[in-house]
């Protein structure tokens, strides 16, 4: 039986491996702070249609405006719009934390915060979809839809784990500060690589 060598990475394959683990450890981040408004929406009201408005405003803008934003990735800068896509959202998280801070963070703070991150995130994964075909081989496409759908479910499995275990003993703005450093991994592995 002759046994096939594997192929080393090629340089794309490296930077597109350093793109995704910079975009997973950012989904963690996020989704963790979505876990911990979650908890803290459900304190503030005990309703729970306003964990299901939430949940509405951050998806609508993805729903609405992924088909369309897919034509505009394709015109503008990828790398651009993944860089302005999670600065977008890391103010958001900021404005949370600066106005839970101050004691004035309200339930519709939160549904525009989705809002908003939802607007972002319509525009970042066709950007990040659309990064495998330039950085990649065609021969390397499958190896990355694998890493690109597992990416979700990292963050979808271990985000509330995480949180649950780190939310008595750091807080909610323990939760949204280390959200904005796992952005500082996104930006960080953005700046790094070329994105073609």
């Amino acid at each position: 039986m002759i046994m096939q060598r594997m192929n080393p990475p090629t340089p794309g394959m490296r930077h597109f491996t350093v793109l995704w683990l910079g975009q997973v450890i950012s989904l963690l981040g996020s989704a963790m702070t979505w876990f911990a408004f979650t908890l803290w929406a459900w304190q503030k009201t005990e309703q729970a249609s306003t964990l299901a408005t939430i949940s509405f405003f951050a998806f609508l803008p993805t729903v609405l405006l992924t088909p369309i934003a897919g034509t505009f990735v394709d015109r503008w800068n990828r790398k651009l719009v993944m860089l302005f896509s999670d600065l977008g959202a890391a103010l958001g998280t900021l404005a949370a934390l600066l106005l839970f801070l101050a004691d004035k963070l309200e339930i519709w703070h939160v549904y525009l915060i989705s809002l908003l991150a939802g607007f972002f995130t319509a525009f970042q994964y066709p950007a990040y979809n659309a990064a495998v075909t330039t950085m990649l081989p065609r021969e390397q496409y499958m190896r990355a839809e694998g890493m690109l759908g597992l990416a979700p479910a990292i963050s979808t499995v271990f985000a509330p784990l995480l949180a649950a275990v780190l939310l008595p003993r750091i807080g909610i703005t323990g939760i949204m500060t280390l959200d904005l450093l796992t952005f500082g991994a996104a930006f960080t592995s953005l700046l790094l690589i070329p994105v073609p």
